[in-house]
């Protein structure tokens, strides 16, 4: 699995919204928000899976974008 750390940039007051809309994703935990507009999350999923499921979190109501802020494929790359 790759995992992947990530900000969710979104518009002002839809924090808690896009936050809990997260939530609902298997393979994504939130850590909370950060500076009122950014929600904190980490990913587990398989590499290939990674660019769709940044693109599901961007489709939500609420989302400007999504900033990568660290990336481990070390047990993707034992297996």
């Amino acid at each position: 699995m790759a995992i992947l750390g990530f900000l969710v940039h979104t518009v002002e007051d839809a924090s808690p919204a896009v936050e809990n809309s997260m939530k609902q994703f298997e393979e994504i935990t939130t850590y909370g928000i950060h500076e009122d507009c950014y929600v904190v999350a980490v990913a587990d999923t398989p590499q290939p899976e990674l660019e769709t499921l940044l693109e599901r979190v961007k489709a939500l109501d609420g989302v400007i974008t999504c900033y990568v802020t660290s990336l481990s494929l070390e047990d993707e790359l034992q297996e």
